[in-house]
């Protein structure tokens, strides 16, 4: 046990638990991420506690406050007080994971140690008190000075008991730049198949975290494979050759690169993760070598939809993945922008341009060196949306009940007419002028 040291502020409803625990005759203590995130310098957002309370115990000792009991078969509450959640949990010792995520049931315990020697990581195996300090179990300490990502006790044992762990230590990679611990690594590609009985939900919530952590591309540049048990079917991008006067790279490095090229947006991430997985099918060579993925843009879009549909993604997010994917290598100029900003909607139109842009850094110097064209492109395209230009029907200086004041009989026509014009409009073959549009109509009514 280390001497007493101010390693963070605690909050005021936090502090309030902690001392109503110790007043009432119980252990607790801070453990997990707000532990480790305050042993790296950073400022704790989210405050775990474990304690010797049981949850009725805990339910005596906080009476009269705002308790949650969603977690109580698992030895948690959930304290809410000033505005925050704080989960306080039980000591516990886990039994068996026959389902190969939760314990068969939950043994509570008086010890401390042998509450933290059950948890996944050695980094989140810290525990700390204002009054008693730092207590570590598991080594943790040397594993954050080291940068390393290891399992407490046996990795393979670890991994067994909870499936996720194989994703959750990547994604910590992803989020703290991280190495994994060789023998946790060897545990988590030997037990990686468990991923298949967890529940979609919770592998595509550690798969959305990865992609938008800060070494996001390391990690999976570092252990692609690991990616690869939750997301079988991108393994063949790996090392998958691009021998094309276009590309400098091989189609995964290439995908790094162009992810590495978009902002922290989650349509953007995954749609540059995705916009070429299905080249490594559709790959024919000449035989001087020379690379061609004639169709990869459809069986791109059809692999993504796959996947995003089998992590019951929301719907928008795997539409738009969809969209970004199957369009990514479409021309777009400053003679159809309009068009595809109608085809599209803005929002989508405007990510669009940005994957094009990443796509288009990530090829050989001679391709990259034209990436500013669709940063002007880019630039026309927030400047049209953002002056009100006319993109679509509602844009229109006419609607429908101008047509049939001017005699259109009620019907598909009146349809038809708006959207000729509103194409004429886009083509540039018309101003969105009332008195033009409305001379046009009556020209289209006379014919």
């Amino acid at each position: 046990m280390s001497e007493a040291k101010p390693l963070m502020t605690l909050p005021a409803p936090v502090a309030f638990a902690l001392e109503r625990l110790n007043t009432a005759g119980f252990e607790a203590y801070l453990v997990g991420g707000c532990v480790r995130d305050a042993c790296l310098g950073k400022t704790p957002t989210d405050f775990d506690i474990t304690t010797q309370a049981t949850p009725d115990e805990m339910k005596q000792v906080l009476e009269g406050e705002k308790l949650l009991e969603a977690g109580i078969k698992h030895g948690t509450l959930t304290l809410v007080k000033g505005g925050r959640h704080i989960e306080i949990t039980t000591y516990r010792q886990d039994s068996a994971y026959s389902d190969s995520r939760h314990p068969d049931k939950v043994a509570f315990t008086r010890s401390l140690k042998e509450d933290v020697l059950r948890r996944d990581f050695t980094i989140n195996a810290l525990a700390w008190h204002p009054k008693t300090g730092l207590i570590d179990y598991a080594g943790g300490m040397d594993d954050l000075e080291n940068r390393l990502i290891r399992a407490v006790g046996d990795a393979g044992a670890r991994m067994r008991e909870d499936s996720l762990r194989v994703l959750r230590a990547l994604r910590f990679a992803a989020k703290l730049g991280f190495e994994i611990d060789p023998g946790t690594l060897s545990a988590m590609m030997a037990e990686g198949e468990g991923l298949q009985g967890v529940s979609a939900e919770r592998v595509a919530e550690e798969m959305n975290q990865t992609l938008l952590a800060p070494s996001a591309i390391n990690a999976l540049r570092v252990y692609p494979r690991v990616l690869f048990l939750a997301l079988p079917e991108l393994a063949p991008m790996l090392h998958t050759p691009q021998r094309t006067r276009f590309h400098a790279w091989d189609l995964w490095e290439h995908t790094l690169r162009t992810m590495a090229e978009t902002e922290n947006d989650l349509a953007l991430r995954w749609s540059a993760l995705l916009h070429d997985s299905g080249k490594p099918q559709t790959a024919t060579h000449d035989p001087d070598g020379t690379s061609h993925f004639k169709g990869h843009q459809a069986v791109s879009a059809a692999l993504s939809e796959k996947i995003m549909r089998r992590l019951k993604q929301p719907r928008a997010l795997g539409e738009a993945v969809y969209t970004l994917v199957k369009y990514h290598d479409e021309r777009i100029g400053p003679d159809n922008l309009k068009r595809w900003l109608n085809r599209l909607g803005p929002e989508t139109g405007l990510k669009l341009l940005k994957l094009q842009y990443a796509d288009t850094i990530a090829h050989a110097p001679r391709v990259a060196a034209e990436a500013h064209k669709i940063t002007r492109l880019y630039e026309e395209a927030q400047a049209l949306i953002n002056s009100g230009s006319c993109l679509f029907l509602r844009d229109l200086a006419i609607n429908g009940r101008d047509l049939m004041d001017m005699g259109y009989p009620e019907g598909p026509r009146i349809g038809q007419t708006l959207s000729h014009l509103l194409d004429q409009v886009l083509s540039g073959n018309l101003k969105n002028d009332r008195a033009e549009l409305l001379a046009a109509a009556k020209a289209l009514m006379q014919a």
